[in-house]
């Protein structure tokens, strides 16, 4: 597995979106569009997950993938439209190799942004629908949000044993709303409509606990909307013990 470092020019990545009818009003994070881009950038072979940060020179895009830079630029370069090979600067692109087996019982630091909703019914805020369901239960409120969501995201990292979770160094350090967009099938016709989610970031520190388990974890992300740009889970040092 291979980690990626694609440097986008905001701007243009916006006029391509446009090209393929996606305003950026619906789009607070340039998620959708980089979704898109990649798609129509690298197919099959676009990273996922992914996480975009913004900086003062434009749009930073972090992403795991199978295949290595020299490949992704190769295919790009071949099959992709102008307006979307001019989105990335391929020459300052760079990318490395993750490492190809973990030690089990090596601890880490992380930091992931997540998604944190469910779907057993809709599409929810995992806050509210703890909320309503104590409510329905006639019981006591659920903690607080940043306690609903790190419970959440403990179990999601402990799936399989691939870790073992250090849960009071759990940090809810960003929070906000974005809306986004989301295909909605209508009469027979495709139609994009304006969707709101739950936007955190988590950092954190855990134990390999399965090694096998914690590269799938690390391939496959975290939650829901991993093509979006939720879920990548960054590794860091981890704090010293004393």
């Amino acid at each position: 597995m291979y980690m990626i470092d694609l440097p986008l020019d905001a701007a243009k990545l916006m006029r391509f979106a446009w090209g393929q009818g996606h305003g950026r009003t619906a789009d607070e994070d340039f998620g959708y569009a980089a979704h898109a881009w990649l798609a129509a950038t690298l197919g099959e072979s676009a990273p996922k997950p992914f996480r975009l940060q913004e900086n003062r020179h434009g749009l930073r895009l972090l992403g795991y993938t199978s295949s290595p830079l020299a490949a992704l630029a190769e295919q790009a370069h071949t099959y992709a439209d102008p307006s979307a090979l001019a989105v990335c600067d391929w020459s300052t692109a760079a990318d490395k190799a993750m490492p190809a087996e973990w030690s089990t019982g090596r601890r880490l630091g992380f930091e992931v942004r997540v998604c944190p909703i469910s779907r057993a019914e809709r599409e929810r805020d995992i806050f509210l629908v703890a909320i309503s369901r104590a409510e329905a239960a006639g019981s006591a409120p659920p903690p607080s949000r940043p306690q609903v969501y790190a419970d959440w995201l403990a179990r999601q990292l402990t799936t399989d044993d691939a870790t073992t979770v250090e849960t009071n160094a759990l940090r809810l350090i960003g929070f906000r709303r974005v809306r986004g967009q989301r295909n909605a099938h209508v009469e027979s016709d495709i139609k994009q409509r304006g969707v709101e989610r739950p936007d955190a970031l988590f950092t954190g520190e855990f134990t390999v606990r399965d090694a096998d388990a914690f590269a799938r974890l690390l391939a496959r992300g975290i939650g829901r909307h991993r093509a979006f740009g939720f879920g990548m889970v960054l590794l860091r040092p981890p704090t010293m013990r004393v």
